[in-house]
């Protein structure tokens, strides 16, 4: 039965397929080529398959299944998505720049304040020479030392001071770096409110003091090395500037800080006067007054004269000390005053020491206030062992009584 199939095939294929001959001519030759059944058959079966594939792709391009049109679909919508990626990616870098911008401008403002009211304590402690209570001060800058860490983009976690990553297992978000800024910014406005108020004690007190000479106190401060002013701005029971009461609070306290730096700028510069004026007592031994400063008469010629200082008896050698801090300008003797030390103070103030049996400092010597200086004695013009004291303001003479009285102020 196969055998029958195979035969009635291969009569329809040799009956579809029958062997051709093609004759044609050229330049009066007659040639001509066979087409066998079997090169049909491979030309009939290529031809239908390639009919077969462009069919199958015709119908398909036309459905919208084209493979070619799928692969740009897909590249296309790959392409989309990245394009959404790469915009949102821009989006997210252009947030955290702007958040970034914004925790550092914030970060500097906050550290800019901090920075300025701790110079500002430092002044007062250094140059205004406030007593704070050191408790206070040392909770301030130990106890809530709490360092600011450079910010980053997009935090996760709220800063915490570096001291407590040691203390705590876990990290908490939250307000702690503001509550502990808070607290911070309040402990120091408290500080400086009250080391201003101490300033402004100790500028009445040095002002007191400085008046109680009798001089100008104008005239004693433009003999400085620099001077300070403004104008004077009292402040009430709250520690706030009275004129601006009720404006200055936590976290305006800045604008202050000017006024508080200037307080401590001037009792720094009274503390400077103050240190040049002399008004300890000249001997440091038991002495007692023979001759006061004024007119009185002459103990050799009986004639009213003006006496131009005081005279101070003690025993022989007693100590002569300096009555403030200042330079030796003159060591030697001068007519009618025997052996002398006279002693540069600046701020306009010089003292002279006459009548001494010894002197311990040379010219040019720095000397501290109750230093040495010389021994009590009876040389030059003189009835017996007594110091003759003398004080000068911008080379002219004043009363030292004045100055002794106004000295019982500062002991």
């Amino acid at each position: 039965m196969l055998t029958d199939t195979m035969t009635t095939v291969r009569e329809r294929i040799l009956k579809l397929f029958p062997e051709r001959q093609f004759i044609h001519r050229t330049g009066g030759q007659v040639n001509y080529f066979m087409l066998t059944t079997r090169t049909q058959l491979i030309i009939s079966t290529v031809v239908g398959i390639v009919l077969m594939w462009s069919t199958f792709t015709f119908a398909t391009f036309l459905w919208g299944q084209s493979p070619m049109e799928a692969g740009a679909r897909k590249l296309r919508v790959q392409k989309q998505e990245f394009n959404r990626h790469l915009v949102n990616l821009d989006a997210k870098v252009s947030d955290a720049k702007e958040l970034l911008g914004r925790q550092q401008a914030e970060f500097k403002l906050a550290a800019e304040s901090f920075e300025q009211k701790h110079n500002t304590i430092v002044t007062m402690l250094t140059q205004g020479g406030i007593a704070i209570d050191e408790t206070e001060l040392d909770t301030l800058m130990y106890a809530r030392s709490d360092v600011l860490m450079s910010p980053v983009v997009l935090d996760v976690v709220a800063r915490q001071p570096r001291r407590a990553f040691g203390q705590r297992s876990t990290l908490q978000t939250g307000t702690i770096l503001d509550a502990s800024m808070v607290r911070l910014e309040a402990d120091q406005n408290e500080i400086l409110v009250e080391g201003e108020a101490k300033i402004q004690t100790r500028i009445e007190r040095n002002r007191a003091i400085l008046r109680a000479t009798g001089l100008p106190l104008s005239d004693i401060l433009k003999n400085g090395s620099y001077g300070v002013g403004g104008p004077f701005v009292s402040l009430n029971e709250n520690g706030d500037m009275a004129e601006n009461q009720g404006k200055v609070k936590t976290g305006a306290f800045l604008p202050h800080l000017e006024s508080i730096k200037a307080r401590a700028a001037e009792v720094e510069s009274l503390d400077k006067a103050l240190a040049s004026v002399p008004l300890a007592h000249p001997i440091d031994a038991e002495s007692y007054l023979t001759s006061p400063y004024g007119r009185r008469k002459d103990p050799f010629t009986k004639r009213p004269t003006m006496h131009t200082g005081i005279d101070m008896a003690s025993y022989r050698l007693a100590p002569i000390v300096a009555t403030a801090d200042g330079k030796v300008s003159f060591v030697g003797r001068r007519s009618g005053y025997g052996r002398v030390v006279e002693i540069d103070h600046g701020h306009g103030f010089k003292t002279r020491y006459a009548h001494l049996a010894k002197t311990n400092v040379k010219r040019g010597q720095s000397v501290e206030k109750g230093e040495k200086i010389a021994g009590m004695g009876s040389s030059g013009r003189s009835t017996s062992t007594h110091l003759h004291y003398e004080i000068f303001f911008e080379k002219n003479r004043q009363n030292p009584a004045t100055f002794l009285k106004a000295g019982q102020y500062v002991q």
